[in-house]
């Protein structure tokens, strides 16, 4: 592997897991902070909220980030032009949409609240994150620009100004406003502050950057008299777009109908709504993020890996392409038996000490064995976008979606969470070992080898540095 590229991915991994760390850690503290102001129960109230969050996102950016990201990887460094070409282009798409969305959501808050989230208490919170969404898309288009030039520092101070902002917020409003403590309303504030400040970070950078550009290759660019390259760029992000928009926004889907059906099937199983909420609270605000906290090197990694494969992908560098992935999952892989033997033995610890909650740290306890599998299919799914299989990675997603959902509906109601749990370790069992074995065949293929001539895991001397390994 070409030593340039080792570096790119050594430091893209670690900036964005040194910003990714911090903003978990504040992320935690602001999970804590409002299970403190607004109790279990409101907080059960504001994790509902937030799958509609992520359906719109979903919708109108997720997928345009990330292809725009794989477009920019793929055009070379000088021909700037393009790439600031494609960035307006995305801005386009994703925008307007996005405040077509918030137009709905603040409207018809209400309906939505009452017939889908079945919780009138709602609507207010809905009403308000719909102030979000354009911001929420212009901050994942600038992303999906910067990672794709390989600029991870902003996107790293983006998300600790990001989670700043929002925690700040949440206590100015809960120190100074009227009637706002108990309320989960109050945390959806801190969700629109946070993409405000985010959003115009990324754009202020965005202007110096491209000001420094413009001064260095000579003339200030205009987009305007170059209709045939807009369009061909226009195209292009299109056609990579629309399948992985598909892919988010069915997974995101699944998962809304996950968060919603969670809810009333534990209410069947404790023929208690208030003792479903709080249960519901926690598992989703205190023990899944800690779950997850991991992910914060795996999801960098991943944001890191995917330019650079979709750029070995095209050049046909199948041989670097294979050590890449190979090195990547074996430390994903690492990082998960780990988190799992951490869980086991000091799982029950960590929830009554550091999230005060003794609920929560006997299902940090139950949900151990989720954590490789997890870990691996972000980094998996990135590889699969970056191959140019995205269509593929939906159906993947889909099915694991679908697992996870038909084990809520039958064994949630009768033995509760454990159903839950057991539906997720199947999932992505499943989901995992399709990924692989998709990917195994793919570079079979497109390489012109024999399948049993190539290997995704073992050691190979000339690697990812064994700094990244190790860390």
């Amino acid at each position: 592997m070409a030593e340039s590229l080792k570096k790119s991915i050594f430091k893209g991994t670690l900036i964005l897991t040194i910003a990714g760390i911090g903003a978990r850690i504040l992320g935690f503290y602001n999970r804590i902070f409002l299970n403190q102001l607004i109790g279990e129960r409101e907080l059960g109230l504001y994790q509902m909220v937030l799958p509609l969050y992520m359906v719109m996102f979903g919708f109108a950016c997720q997928g345009i980030q990330t292809a725009l990201t794989r477009q920019i990887a793929r055009i070379p460094e000088e021909d700037y032009k393009k790439k600031h070409m494609l960035l307006h282009l995305a801005l386009m798409i994703s925008v307007p949409t996005a405040v077509l969305m918030s137009i709905v959501l603040y409207r018809e808050a209400g309906g939505i609240s009452l017939h889908i989230l079945h919780s009138i208490e709602c609507a207010r919170s809905l009403r308000i994150l719909a102030f979000a969404f354009p911001f929420v898309c212009i901050e994942g288009c600038m992303t999906g620009y910067f990672i794709g030039e390989s600029d991870t520092g902003i996107t790293a101070i983006s998300q600790m100004i990001e989670q700043v902002a929002k925690i700040l917020g949440v206590y100015l409003i809960a120190a100074y406003g009227i009637q706002s403590k108990h309320q989960a309303y109050i945390a959806v504030y801190g969700i629109v502050i946070g993409e405000v400040a985010a959003s115009a970070l990324l754009c202020l950078h965005y202007r110096i950057h491209f000001y420094k550009l413009s001064h260095i290759r000579g003339t200030k660019q205009s987009f305007r008299n170059q209709r045939s390259i807009r369009f061909t760029l226009f195209k292009e992000l299109i056609k990579d777009g629309i399948p992985l928009t598909a892919n988010r926004l069915s997974l995101t889907l699944l998962q809304s109908l996950e968060s919603i059906l969670i809810p009333h099937m534990l209410n069947l199983f404790y023929q208690n709504g208030d003792s479903a909420l709080i249960l519901y609270g926690t598992l989703s605000g205190l023990v899944l993020p800690c779950i997850m906290f991991p992910t914060t090197f795996t999801n960098s990694l991943s944001l890191t890996l995917l330019p650079a494969i979709s750029a070995q992908y095209e050049s046909h560098n199948h041989k670097v392409l294979k050590r890449l992935i190979k090195k990547s999952l074996i430390l994903c892989l690492g990082i998960g038996l780990i988190s799992t033997v951490y869980l086991l033995f000091f799982g029950k610890w960590t929830g009554k000490v550091i999230l005060s909650s003794d609920t929560a740290g006997e299902l940090l306890f139950r949900f151990a064995l989720l954590c490789p599998w997890i870990y691996l299919s972000s980094t998996l799914a990135s590889i699969l976008n970056g191959i140019g299989k995205a269509a593929v990675n939906m159906l993947h997603t889909i099915l694991c979606s679908g697992i996870r959902i038909g084990f809520i509906l039958l064994l949630v109601p009768h033995i509760g969470l454990k159903g839950y749990m057991w539906g997720m370790l199947a999932g992505y069992l499943i989901q995992t070992t399709m990924m692989a074995v998709t990917i195994y065949h793919s570079l079979s293929l497109s390489s012109g080898l024999d399948p049993d001539s190539i290997s995704i895991t073992g050691s190979d001397s000339d690697s990812i540095p064994d700094s990244v390994v190790s860390s």
